[in-house]
């Protein structure tokens, strides 16, 4: 019987400056596997930084998922 793994993301961004220089990383983990992902940009701000760090992670994705987090920037963004 196979075993269930629960989808971990793990994500943060900022900038220096807003708006200025500033990148974002996640970690993705699956039971054993583990994916990263990163990318910065010349000009930018926090809030881009923070939304393109799960924008990313979920374009990464080939399962389904659920989302919980509780940053008021994040769920507005992903709200609409």
């Amino acid at each position: 019987m196979e075993q269930s793994h629960s989808l971990i993301i793990y994500t943060d961004g900022s900038s220096r400056g807003n708006p200025g220089p500033g990148g974002y990383g996640a970690i993705l983990m699956w039971g054993s596997k583990r994916k990263e992902l990163s990318a910065g940009y010349r000009l930018t701000t926090n809030n881009r930084m923070e939304l393109l760090a799960v924008i990313s992670s979920l374009e990464a994705l080939t399962i389904g998922c659920t989302i919980i987090n509780y940053r008021r920037t994040i769920r507005s963004g992903l709200n609409g």
